[in-house]
């Protein structure tokens, strides 16, 4: 083979590799990078289209943080971590020094969890003038610390005094309330105070015009409307009156102005009948679950 043919073969092969090398280039790597920036492009179109929005969206939410930090400033109410059951039957205690002399027992029912806060739920049942029982209310909601009345329920019984045998009007009440509380930082210090709440006057609703003449609790029956069901055992309750003591009850049992009619035990209720001087009506008790506070509070 001559020089020149072999130069002219080498230099073949070469272009033929050259082109080949062009070929991928131009048809197969190029395209596929510019399908590539394409699909970069398109992604990022798609993503300055979703950002047009975002300034004003920004501006919305700062102005809602804004709002919210304004309320929190403004908000007469303290905040706190963490809410003990003692610490709640302390304040309960603490109000009593102004609504007045209330006698009730606080059941601390457990501790639930809302939307960023948490609340301890506690059941109080007592008996006790109208205007004392509303002028715990009041304090208990217009009061420095975050306290929610979820339940309450309110009696007229009409009773005579054992000794003067004066008529008196007693209201038994029970209330579920919630004690709130949370984790919020660097909040401003409260200027409220219970000695701080002022009480709207309010008419006793539960005043009779005219009195059911009753007749005298000769026989000290235990009064079921101001009485607290201690137990269910077997066919029998344990009932416990206004003052403390325990009566141990069967169905048919006499009560003050009425009797034991039934007991249920899967619903945990003692059901009573009770004639007012010629009203009959239905009364029920049901047991209360919970850590019981000990003692029982009283305003001075």
């Amino acid at each position: 083979m001559s020089y020149k043919l072999r130069n002219i073969i080498v230099l073949g092969v070469l272009c033929v590799l050259l082109c080949g090398i062009s070929g991928y280039i131009v048809f197969y790597h190029y395209p596929a990078q510019i399908k590539d920036a394409e699909k970069k492009i398109a992604s990022l179109r798609k993503e300055i289209v979703s950002l047009e929005g975002i300034e004003q969206e920004y501006n919305n939410i700062d102005k809602i943080i804004k709002e919210k930090e304004q309320r929190l400033a403004n908000l007469d109410k303290r905040v706190v971590p963490a809410v003990t059951p003692a610490e709640s039957y302390r304040y309960l205690i603490s109000i009593l020094e102004y609504s007045g002399m209330l006698d009730f027992d606080i059941l601390f029912q457990g501790t639930s969890e809302g939307k960023g806060y948490k609340y301890n739920v506690y059941n109080i049942k007592g008996e006790g003038p109208f205007y004392v029982i509303y002028e715990f209310i009041t304090y208990l909601e217009k009061g420095p610390l975050f306290y929610k009345i979820e339940r309450l329920n309110l009696r007229m019984v009409e009773s005579k005094d054992k000794e003067t045998m004066m008529y008196q009007i007693i209201i038994p009440f029970e209330m579920e309330i919630w004690a709130l509380f949370a984790d919020v930082q660097d909040l401003p210090p409260i200027k409220r105070t219970l000695a701080s709440v002022r009480v709207p006057q309010a008419t006793n609703p539960f005043y009779p015009f005219i009195y059911n003449n009753l007749p005298a609790n000769a026989d000290s029956l235990p009064e079921v409307e101001r009485a607290d069901l201690k137990a269910i055992v077997n066919d029998r309750i344990l009932l416990s009156d206004a003052d403390g003591v325990i009566h141990d009850l069967k169905e048919g049992d006499r009560v003050y102005l009425g009797y034991l009619r039934r007991i249920d035990a899967d619903n945990n209720e003692a059901e009573f009948i009770l004639n007012k001087g010629g009203i009959v009506e239905k009364f029920s008790l049901y047991l209360r679950f919970g850590e019981e506070t000990k003692g029982k509070g009283k305003g001075k």
